[in-house]
């Protein structure tokens, strides 16, 4: 029977700093001096403490950094959706991932597959195939 291999022997593959930088990124696309909202302005809007959004945009090096916890992130896309912004946050955060995001319209259940690495390439014929089929089950619900 192999054994597990021990936890300082697997190598993460997104590390924390990727992680640290690109939330950081993320926040000063959009908060900050000359942004679209001042650091105040989103912590109104999405409820985390403006302390809290000043310690994620500082550089990843300095002593009081601290990145976001999950709800702190979730919030602040949140509100950012609702300024039509928050597909692109997320997006800028989960890069190292190869992912992005979009917004759903009201009600709308994501279709298979459309979260998808970058660097997947469409097959055009398979994408027609795909919209066709589609617009066939849209037809037999209206």
């Amino acid at each position: 029977m192999a054994s597990a291999p021990q936890s300082e022997e697997i190598e993460l593959l997104v590390s924390y700093n990727a992680i640290c930088e690109r939330q950081r990124h993320a926040l000063r696309l959009f908060a900050g001096r000359g942004k679209r909202f001042s650091t105040e302005e989103l912590s109104l809007g999405s409820g985390v403490k403006e302390k809290r959004i000043h310690a994620a945009i500082r550089p990843v090096s300095a002593d009081d950094y601290r990145l976001l916890r999950h709800e702190e992130l979730a919030s602040i896309a949140k509100f950012l959706t609702g300024e039509g912004l928050g597909a692109a946050f997320v997006s800028a955060c989960i890069e190292p991932c190869g992912l992005g995001a979009f917004e759903l319209m009201d009600g709308q259940i994501p279709l298979p597959k459309v979260l998808a690495k970058a660097e997947t390439k469409v097959d055009v014929a398979e994408e027609r195939k795909r919209l066709i089929r589609r617009l066939a089950e849209l037809e037999d619900v209206a």
